[in-house]
């Protein structure tokens, strides 16, 4: 199963506190994009891999306009068996970015899990050369798991995501509690994606939400959050 990177695409993000979520599908539902929902909502679950001294966090905190992220991501349940699940290597540059996946052999997560479990069955599977090459200095380091919801604009040129009920666990290397497990109350996730092409619309359409776009990472709010970086 080959990786080919999907189509480069921006990406801006409004990290919301203190609203509830019903106020932010509201403003996203009367919005003049005429958002409509895309997808039926799912529950999302990453798997984040890093290297020992925390590489792709530190790019991100330290502001690197150029920055990658790994992680596994499947869709459901968060434990048990996992019949489809994704490798996925994300790039930036600035606020562009592009997306390396590949599909993995079922496996089975939860409690007691350990890293080197992980790594074996990432290592069964036929990845492409680059995310082989990029596994070999990684470890699982944190989980995250968040309802999300899908709209498109009426003219189809930009996606917007909702997330919500995040939730973070500590990955440790041995066997997993799954502790400390961090709900993060009150935040709300709205993401916009579109292709270069649209950078123009999609400015407009960001002026008229009634949020504050912010710099969110949520794989760094996670780290902080649980205490692991």
């Amino acid at each position: 199963m080959s990786g080919v990177p999907d189509t480069h695409r921006y990406e801006r993000k409004f990290a919301i506190e203190g609203a509830a979520l019903a106020e932010v599908e509201h403003a996203v539902r009367h919005h003049p994009a005429l958002f409509f929902p895309e997808y039926a909502p799912r529950l999302v679950n990453n798997l984040y891999l890093d290297t020992p001294d925390l590489r792709n966090y530190h790019q991100n905190v330290e502001g690197h306009s150029q920055r990658t992220k790994l992680r596994v991501r499947w869709y459901g349940p968060l434990c048990g068996s996992v019949p489809q699940a994704v490798l996925e290597q994300k790039c930036k540059w600035g606020h562009l970015g592009t997306k390396q996946s590949a599909r993995l052999a079922p496996f089975a997560f939860g409690p007691q899990v350990s890293a080197a479990e992980v790594s074996g069955w990432l290592e069964t599977n036929p990845l492409p050369d680059n995310l082989r090459h990029e596994l070999r200095a990684m470890a699982p380091t944190l989980v995250n798991r968040y309802g999300r919801q899908y709209f498109r604009s009426a003219d189809r040129q930009v996606r917007l995501t909702i997330d919500s009920e995040l939730t973070f666990y500590r990955f440790h290397r041995q066997g997993n509690s799954f502790r400390p497990r961090v709900e993060a109350r009150g935040l709300v996730v709205v993401e916009l994606k579109y292709a270069e092409a649209a950078s123009e619309n999609a400015t407009t359409v960001a002026s008229q939400l009634p949020f504050r776009m912010t710099r969110m990472s949520k794989y760094v709010f996670g780290l902080d959050t649980v205490g692991a970086a």
